[in-house]
């Protein structure tokens, strides 16, 4: 059996620990990073240290493309995996489908299927619209908490659950069986992962998770175990989750949780401690890197769905607000 052709696109944490797991499960890994990040991959390889052990990816297991001028056997692979910020995924497939098509003016250059690593809700109807028709596109959550620590170098923090894999919009049974395939040969790599027929509801409890502690945390700098034992960040998640629950149920007919204050006492705080306690969100290492954030597909869409059924969301707006200050560099007035 031939290796599966995997592309990652993107060079961030969570690029580099899944190409770094499927090398590691001896599949046909190209990793397509950005500018100085080529040539130190390129040199180095990708290591890995954290709770799923310590593993080294040679430079010579691993295909490094610059994504700005990726080579048409890069597109054109079994499984396109896009690792990128939310706010990218629209974007930067957009760009690769333009520069397939202008390799390859004889045909459609593609990929067999995409696969998308983001937090929040609304990426994937952004790559349905400017991908090919026939490609499938995949989602998938990930309860790992995972930290750059250098250009080729990742720290896996945080390891509560396999990383899922499905599909929102459904696939045809061939293209669900690829990726079922190709899930399959992930298997072997250190980050464990399987396929979920039912992805929706799982993507959808990743993001009432999301929206209670990303963004509190990029505002107040607190790991998840101080945002959930602190006494006031503790009430202002449990407004964003309340909300979060009475939209998402509006919007797409799923009842995650009771309440805000039932989802807070016994799913999140039993899930963060002792398990997460000291990760601090992806979201504060984005702000605190100067990088934008994904606040737009987490609190953000809260805020929007509820614009469009009636539903007040005061808390999620208030906390999108603030991250979106933080990211244009406007500080707190100082108090007279």
């Amino acid at each position: 059996m031939r290796p599966l052709r995997m592309a990652v696109l993107g060079s961030g944490s969570v690029g580099l620990a899944i190409a770094a797991s499927y090398a590691v499960a001896g599949q046909r890994v190209t990793l397509l990073a950005r500018g100085a990040a080529v040539p130190l991959l390129r040199e180095n390889g990708i290591q890995v240290t954290g709770v799923c052990g310590e593993h080294r990816v040679e430079p010579q297991r691993l295909k490094v493309s610059d994504a700005e001028h990726p080579d048409t056997e890069d597109i054109a692979c079994d499984v396109l995996v896009v690792a990128t910020k939310a706010y990218q995924v629209g974007p930067v497939l957009k760009a690769l489908m333009h520069k397939a098509g202008s390799a390859s003016a004889s045909q459609e250059v593609a990929p067999n299927s995409v696969l998308l690593l983001q937090n929040g809700w609304g990426s994937a109807d952004e790559a349905c619209t400017v991908l090919p028709a026939a490609v499938p596109v995949f989602s998938s959550i990930m309860m790992i908490g995972i930290e750059r620590r250098s250009p080729t170098q990742v720290n896996v923090n945080v390891q509560a659950s396999p990383v899922r894999v499905g599909a929102l919009f459904g696939a045809a049974p061939g293209a669900a069986q690829g990726m079922k395939d190709a899930v399959a040969r992930g298997q072997a790599g250190f980050l464990p992962i399987t396929y979920d027929e039912e992805i929706e509801p799982a993507v959808l409890n990743k993001f009432l998770f999301n929206t209670c502690l990303n963004a509190i945390g990029a505002i107040t700098r607190m790991t998840y175990g101080e945002l959930v034992s602190n006494e006031h960040a503790r009430r202002l998640i449990t407004q964003v989750a309340d909300e979060t629950i009475r939209v998402v149920h509006a919007e797409r007919g799923l009842q995650l949780a009771p309440d805000g204050a039932t989802y807070v006492e016994q799913t999140l705080t039993p899930f963060v401690l002792p398990k997460a306690a000291a990760h601090r969100s992806s979201m504060l290492q984005d702000v605190e890197a100067g990088r934008r954030t994904e606040i737009d597909y987490l609190n953000g869409a809260v805020v929007r769905m509820g614009m469009g059924r009636g539903i007040a969301t005061p808390g999620n707006d208030a906390v999108a607000s603030l991250v979106r200050a933080r990211e244009d560099g406007v500080a707190a007035p100082t108090a007279a």
